[in-house]
């Protein structure tokens, strides 16, 4: 009876380990993603969320605009779109567009002219 309760801790135990693995690599996420993305993307980074099991949030920049995306431990989903904290109301995906925004060269903003109307003949 204890020899089964061992096997069963261990097995538990495994279990609690595999969840518990690193992220996956920039080059792997890159080539799941390659399907969906245009041909000049790059992975930033690649960071556990903890308040998600098992999801990865990645930092892509297309054309150097850094953007979220959040993909599962398989690689086999992606999530695009706001994480955001209800406690707290905190958007956690925008802090992280906002740390990696100092890594894009900030571009003057230009202002056009406000476009006039035409008169209807």
């Amino acid at each position: 009876m204890m020899k089964s309760w061992n096997v069963a801790g261990a097995v538990i135990v495994a279990g609690m380990l595999a969840g518990c693995g690193s992220a996956p690599s920039k080059e792997k996420v890159a080539e799941a993603l390659k399907p969906i993305m245009p041909p000049s993307f790059t992975i930033n980074s690649v960071e556990k969320v903890n308040a998600f099991k098992d999801v990865y949030e990645v930092v892509v920049a297309i054309d150097k605009q850094p953007t979220v995306l959040y993909v599962d431990s398989t690689l086999k989903y992606v999530l695009s779109g706001s994480v955001v904290e209800i406690a707290t109301k905190k958007n956690l995906t925008y802090e992280t567009q906002m740390k990696n925004r100092s890594t894009v060269s900030q571009q003057p903003i230009v202002q056009l002219p406000a476009a006039t109307p035409q008169k209807s003949k």
